[in-house]
């Protein structure tokens, strides 16, 4: 008796099939459940070495421009993963679909980031966009530079960066010695700008969306604004450009002074006919936007994202914490907001959709900067 319970207790694990280890594998979408069984032993990470590991989305905290510690936010898990990462101490950061952070210093050192391989990819400096400016160092670290758009994957041959200042925009390829002006003073007020069938499309602060091909850097106008997009709601409306099923859309956010976003409408633009047409559904899509470049991926290939949904984030973190904190889901088809509670405020929302742990939510609170960012992106 006492030699049978032995054998059932002391099994040995190392020596399970390989095909039901992938089974069991197949009935799991945590990505550190996944992790985890791959380190059990050889056989086992033998044994699932073919096996993608979907990673979550993660929304990536700081406390400051100056801390080395960076909160990772699953949302799959909702769990919290701090990474030291001295490499970004100091700088202003954009997140992407493609594992990697786009980084500016006070130096004018851009360079690409990848927060969970460590690895760097520099990128030209960024001294010839002050020199086209005509300002200070301080002055583009903070104000003049707005976003730094990943528009590829720095493991393609044509990875392409864009620089969307307040005097124009401009792009880089990580091989490139100098950023390349796409355009200035005519087109100075680019909400978003994105990299789609091989050419570069803004927004500006109108709506309007502007050309600019790739081979030969000149902005033309191509379609006008959405209809009526200043009727919707009064106060700010700031535009965010996406492909969705091979369409050119626009997500137009409303910003309320006090509350933040208080909601979205998306187009989709005809690129023939150059008319838009609102859409209320983003089908099995996941819309992120913020202070990242603005992507739409497939809800089911990644775990925990919720279909027909936008992620935002704060737009433009620069100047530190404040009492009004604009992080959340918004739900587009009940157009319900799923918002983090404010600070210093009366204003209270239904449900929020982080954490309510006391040290979570403080993190939210007095983060400096949230990014979204997919590790290591799932490929079909």
């Amino acid at each position: 008796m006492a030699s049978m319970k032995n054998k059932t207790r002391f099994v040995d694990w190392a020596n399970i099939e390989g095909d039901v280890l992938r089974c069991i594998a197949d009935m799991t979408n945590a990505a550190w459940d996944l992790i985890r069984m791959t380190a059990v032993c050889r056989s086992w990470q033998a044994s699932l070495a073919n096996k993608r590991i979907k990673f979550p989305i993660c929304l990536m905290l700081t406390e400051g421009y100056y801390s080395k510690e960076h909160c990772f936010y699953s949302t799959s898990e909702a769990i919290f993963d701090v990474l030291y990462l001295p490499e970004i101490q100091g700088r202003r950061c954009w997140g992407s679909p493609f594992g990697w952070l786009v980084t500016y210093a006070l130096d004018f050192e851009t360079r690409l980031f990848n927060p969970f391989s460590r690895t760097k990819i520099p990128l030209p400096s960024l001294n010839t966009i002050a020199e086209e400016e005509d300002c200070s160092l301080g002055e583009l670290f903070m104000y003049s530079l707005r976003k730094l758009i990943l528009c590829t994957s720095p493991e393609e041959s044509d990875c392409i960066v864009l620089a969307n200042t307040s005097d124009g925009w401009f792009f880089a390829k990580p091989s490139d010695e100098a950023w390349t002006l796409i355009g200035l003073s005519d087109h100075n007020d680019l909400d978003d700008a994105i990299y789609f069938k091989g050419n570069f499309y803004g927004c500006l602060h109108t709506g309007e969306i502007v050309l600019c091909e790739a081979t030969h850097p000149k902005v033309v106008e191509f379609a006008p604004p959405p209809p009526d997009l200043r009727y919707f709601y009064p106060g700010i409306i700031i535009k965010y450009l996406f492909g969705l099923g091979g369409n050119l859309c626009i997500a137009c956010r409303h910003v309320d002074t006090y509350y933040g976003a208080v909601g979205f409408v998306i187009f989709k633009l005809d690129m023939d006919t150059k008319s838009w047409e609102k859409i209320y559904s983003l089908g099995d899509r996941t819309l992120f936007l913020g202070n990242c470049s603005t992507f739409a991926i497939a809800a089911a290939d990644y775990p925990g994202c919720k279909p027909n949904c936008i992620y935002f984030s704060d737009d433009s973190p620069l100047l530190g914490p404040t009492t009004r904190l604009d992080v959340g889901i918004y739900d587009c088809q009940n157009l319900k907001l799923e918002k983090q509670s404010e600070r210093n405020s009366d204003f209270r929302v239904r449900m929020k959709p982080f954490p309510k742990s006391k040290d979570g939510r403080n993190l939210l609170l007095s983060s400096l900067s949230h990014l979204w960012i997919i590790p290591f992106p799932y490929h079909h």
